[in-house]
């Protein structure tokens, strides 16, 4: 049987809040919910009533049967965040960025100084969709995103509990050969960077 999920409730209602402008004080207004109520809410440690819920979802315009799911489709929560740096900024690179960015500090690292810029203004240098949109969404305050662009792969390396390598491996179809010699140049530079670690990252590729 589906039952409400709280850590699903929690986002729905911050992400809806942030990206209408709205504060908690102004909800509390606008639906009759104690202001402190709505902080736990938002906190995942407050179990709103079916009236509560149902003036939640008329000011925030969501739907609540969305809210509901299994206990197989409940996700455990994380123990911890964790900082992760992720090499390149290609499709690969990004889209693994924007999802692990939710809830983790992840350090994306590029060669190439304006896609570096972009990304730090939440501009995506490639044309994708989902990119696109969660970056929006982190611009507005409509989703949270964790996340920074750097060209100092060193400083970022040696930081991170995990590497993630999504550098080019592009192939040579008349010699039938894929050049890994970008993914090998961020390993040596991520030996180099976490030699001095007590604790090793574990890398990715």
């Amino acid at each position: 049987m589906k039952k409400l999920s709280l850590s699903l409730l929690a986002s729905t209602v911050t992400a809806h809040r942030k990206a209408k402008k709205i504060t908690q004080v102004e909800l509390s207004r606008l639906t009759g919910i104690n202001r402190s109520v709505l902080s736990k809410l938002e906190s995942q440690a407050y179990s709103p009533s079916v009236d509560q819920l149902q003036a939640l979802a008329e000011v925030l315009d969501f739907e609540i049967p969305d809210l509901f799911v299994s206990p197989e489709e409940e996700k455990p929560a994380l123990s911890r965040a964790y900082r992760i740096a992720v090499a390149g900024m290609g499709y690969v690179g990004l889209s693994l960025v924007v999802l692990l960015a939710q809830h983790n500090a992840v350090t994306v690292v590029d060669i190439l100084p304006e896609k570096v810029e972009k990304l730090n203004r939440h501009i995506s240098p490639i044309a994708d969709e989902y990119i696109e949109k969660y970056l929006l969404e982190a611009k507005s305050g409509a989703r949270t995103l964790h996340l920074s662009a750097t060209t100092d792969g060193q400083a970022a390396y040696a930081q991170a509990d995990y590497i993630l390598i999504a550098a080019p491996t592009n192939y040579d179809p008349k010699r039938n050969f894929f050049d890994c010699s970008a993914v090998e140049a961020v390993l040596d530079l991520v030996r180099a960077s976490c030699a001095s670690c007590t604790e090793k990252p574990c890398v990715v590729i």
